[in-house]
């Protein structure tokens, strides 16, 4: 009887029909796709000590490693969760979900700090993170190998281009394209066993003349630093802020007042 009793109550008398109404499916116009854009994503260069050499201009990108971590504890404790650059374009594009606080790393250029100091506190914190890479400085005396890229991937971190020698895309001519975009885009496939989608401007400087030439090379997003996004296309001209050497709790200010 108990049995019996107890299928009743799960609905064991026979099928039943949800009555719950369905979701609409996410909006895709450029509207909806530029009001989805609005995910904090920080930008990072150097990890690493900064030393009587840098001058101040310098010093605007490098942030040291213990300051990085307090950094990244700052985010944890305010429930900040990490997430992958393709689960960001996907939400942006489509509506995927993310996490009740999203935020994306990204580290621009391929610094060798980036793994030696970064990576380990990225994996203590179970953090991801989006690596843009300039390929013209692989395999040279303080920036990432091939090797390097190759296990950053294994690491579940996302490699994205950075252009092959850090031109900015606002000067490019005719014979630049192929250069700065397909090429890197290749090289780092190769290196990584599948296709680069994502893109970072030098600079942060972009024009709507590179749109095309993106897509042409496999790309589905870039990002830029600071300015509007393009309405029409989010996608190409997402927001990142640069991240100085700063405290946790000056890096949150920043973060919310910008997103």
């Amino acid at each position: 009887m108990l049995a019996a009793a107890a299928l009743a109550g799960c609905g064991g008398g026979g099928a039943t029909t949800s009555t719950r109404p369905r979701r609409p499916a996410p909006r895709t116009d450029p509207a909806a796709v530029l009001a989805r854009a609005s995910v904090p994503v920080l930008c990072y260069h150097q990890i690493r000590a900064p030393t009587a050499a840098d001058s101040a201009q310098d010093r605007a990108y490098i942030v040291a490693p213990g300051v990085f971590a307090r950094q990244m504890r700052t985010l944890r404790r305010a429930g900040y969760t990490t997430i992958t650059g393709d689960a960001l374009v996907a939400h942006v594009a489509r509506g995927a979900p993310l996490p009740a606080k999203p935020v994306l790393l990204t580290f621009d250029d391929g610094s060798e700090g980036q793994m030696t100091h970064a990576l380990p506190i990225l994996r203590r914190l179970r953090f991801r993170a989006t690596f843009f890479v300039m390929t013209v400085v692989l395999g040279k005396p303080g920036w990432l190998s091939r090797r390097q890229v190759r296990a950053l991937d294994r690491e579940g971190m996302t490699i994205g281009a950075h252009t092959w020698d850090h031109h900015a895309v606002t000067t490019y001519g005719d014979a630049d394209w192929a250069t700065q975009l397909t090429a890197p885009a290749r090289e780092l496939a190769g290196i990584v066993g599948h296709p680069i989608r994502l893109f970072a401007y030098p600079y942060g400087l972009w024009n709507s003349a590179a749109f095309p030439h993106l897509a042409a090379a496999g790309y589905t997003a870039a990002f830029q630093l600071a300015e509007a996004l393009d309405p029409h296309q989010p996608l190409w001209t997402l927001r990142r802020i640069a991240v100085p050497q700063v405290g946790g709790r000056q890096l949150l200010h920043e973060l919310r007042a910008d997103f």
